[in-house]
């Protein structure tokens, strides 16, 4: 009796389909993520990590994948485009990424530049995208160090909030 069901059930839909209905939604064809709301505000505090993977760096034993867990407090100016995140990390890292915000919804970009105060790490950076919805915070950047150690960083800020 089973499988007669699902005979009678696959010859309902393969009739449904030439008639031209609308096929079923796949939640799996939608991705991992809601796709992002052009008006989710980015300003706010963030929890999450910084996550980086250096390389080409002056000292060698400074390359490969790091990752923090901290807070993101992000602060905007609408007028003038400047956005700031100030990084606490629960290692006692203190970053400030400042810089020029430009678009919004997935259009949006930022390039800056940054410093952190506990280990004198600074330099510049450019984002590649930022995903913000209400919930989750994904910001993928390229950044340079301009000091003594002058690594390339491929790094992704990531985070969550309950709004």
């Amino acid at each position: 009796m089973a499988e007669s069901f699902r005979i009678m059930a696959a010859m309902a839909l393969t009739a449904l389909a030439a008639q031209g209905a609308a096929a079923a939604d796949n939640p799996l064809a939608r991705g991992l993520f809601a796709p992002p709301a052009a008006d989710a505000p980015i300003a706010g505090s963030w929890n999450g990590t910084d996550l980086e993977k250096r390389s080409a760096c002056t000292h060698p034993e400074n390359e490969g994948n790091r990752g923090t867990y901290a807070q993101f407090d992000i602060t905007t100016n609408d007028a003038t485009g400047y956005m700031v995140i100030q990084q606490t990390g629960i290692t006692g890292l203190q970053c400030t990424y400042s810089g020029i915000a430009t678009g919004t919804g997935d259009a949006r970009s930022w390039t800056g530049s940054y410093y952190c105060s506990t280990d004198g790490k600074h330099g510049t950076f450019t984002s590649r995208s930022i995903l913000v919805t209400p919930n989750a915070l994904a910001i993928h950047l390229d950044a340079k160090l301009d000091t003594t150690e002058t690594c390339t960083i491929e790094a992704v800020i990531a985070g969550g909030r309950i709004p």
